[in-house]
């Protein structure tokens, strides 16, 4: 949309692809500049130190750089209690008017910079990535655009959005009743606040409606809403700590070991672990780049509580299968998931429990995993350590190694050191009075 508005106005959008300091360089030597305007980045630790490097060429090229913020999220946030009316002023604040055709017509090239942006450049290498171009132009993957985020949003918001509470658990109806906005939230075609703000403003004009399910649907509006709070809340962590990367942020869990067999790895990647629930969610995410949250949580859980893997080595092979990879929520929620945080309920997931409550009939399952579509619902639940025709058994006990698993963990959080720091991790972490739903918990 952006790039035909400009073009539309008489002007052009360049787009280089590169190192940024080297590029910065390259045009400072054809034509100098003095301010650099961006938005503002929450990653992980190589794009810190990009924007560090950045700081520090502008501060030795006296070029005034100027960051935007796109989220909820700030800098510099020493005082968690304070957040809460940060996030409210920023949430609610005004909107901005797209940009007219006057102030498009400012966005000229200059000559000096044309060989730059126009020549022919490399193309961005996705070798590491699963989902392959046909999968794109099969549309197994979500188109990324303003106008893809603006339709997306609106058909949540009237058609799809009133099954979202109770919906969003099972990935046989995710798909639909959940919002699918969080593509869109993370390459930036929407924002937090435009979305937030719609939702909004949809929960106000169905208090005059006379549609029966306007209750069920102010209900489902509000628990997306908390959920657009939340993922604030926990971008934020990275954001004010973003050594979690590479440490637990309760640090005490650092001495929790992990056996990280190389084949259980592997067969987790891959889909091909015997585990019916967890093999399908993998093989969505390999050629559709989503599956929904609850799914995600168990998929951390399997590879952590049951296979013993390090949730570091999840960290970038799972990254690599999300079309909506966002760091903050990311590497937040496998340390959560993973039990490391030391602040949070440990929940630790039962892959055969997740059919019975998520998938009773296996129409998820036999859809992602062929090997087992000539076999009945039945003998797919009782499915353990022999193959099921080729799908292979299960390598280890679920219920044995995830109560290994439980000890070592509770036997670390038992630790008076470990609640002391535990109890710093929530000062500067935990969660504070912001927009929640009542809901009733539910065992994993």
């Amino acid at each position: 949309v952006f790039r035909r508005r400009v073009q539309e106005a008489g002007s052009e959008v360049a787009v280089r692809v590169g190192e940024v300091i080297d590029t910065l360089d390259r045009m400072w030597t054809r034509e100098r500049f003095t301010h650099l305007y961006s938005h503002e980045e929450i990653g992980v630790n190589r794009t810190f130190d990009r924007d560090k490097a950045v700081k520090e060429w502008c501060h030795a090229h006296g070029v005034t750089w100027t960051e935007l913020p796109q989220t909820g999220v700030f800098r510099g946030l020493e005082d968690r209690d304070r957040r809460a009316k940060f996030w409210k002023e920023f949430t609610f604040d005004d909107i901005l008017p797209e940009p007219t055709n006057a102030d498009l017509q400012r966005l000229k090239i200059p000559e000096a910079w044309r060989d730059l942006f126009f020549a022919p450049q490399r193309e961005l290498d996705f070798s590491d990535t699963p989902i392959t171009l046909s999968q794109v132009q099969e549309q197994h993957v979500q188109p990324v655009s303003e106008t893809d985020a603006a339709a997306t949003l609106e058909s949540f918001l009237h058609e799809r959005g009133i099954n979202y509470r109770g919906g969003i658990s099972s990935p046989v109806t995710a798909l639909t009743a959940g919002s699918r906005l969080s593509v869109h939230l993370a390459w930036g075609t929407l924002t937090g606040r435009m979305a937030y703000q719609a939702t909004q403003q949809r929960k106000e004009e169905l208090k005059t409606s006379d549609d029966p399910q306007a209750g069920k649907w102010r209900s489902s509006l509000t628990s997306f809403l908390s959920r657009l709070h939340w993922r604030d809340h926990f971008i934020q962590r990275l954001e004010s700590e973003v050594s979690m990367e590479f440490h637990p942020l309760t640090r005490a869990y650092e001495a929790l070991e992990y056996e990280n067999n190389p084949e259980y790895l592997e067969r987790w990647t891959n889909g091909t672990t015997g585990f019916p629930m967890v093999d399908a969610c993998i093989r969505c995410m390999r050629t559709s780049g989503f599956i929904n949250f609850r799914m995600r949580a168990m998929l951390t859980s399997i590879a952590c509580h049951t296979l013993h893997l390090h949730w570091k080595s999840l960290d970038h092979p799972m990254a690599r299968m999300y079309t909506d990879y966002e760091p903050g929520i990311h590497i937040s929620q496998i340390q959560m998931q993973a039990g490391v945080v030391g602040i949070n309920t440990l929940r630790m997931y039962s892959p055969h429990k997740q059919i019975l409550d998520q998938d009773p009939d296996t129409i998820f399952i036999k859809q992602r995993i062929p090997e087992l579509r000539n076999f009945s619902s039945t003998e797919i639940k009782q499915h353990r350590t022999e193959p099921l025709g080729e799908y292979s058994g299960q390598p280890v006990d679920w219920w044995k190694r995830s109560r290994e698993m439980k000890d070592k963990i509770w036997t670390i959080r038992k630790l008076e050191k470990t609640k002391q720091e535990a109890a710093l991790t929530y000062e500067r972490h935990g969660s504070r009075r912001g927009p929640r739903t009542k809901r009733k918990g539910k065992a994993a």
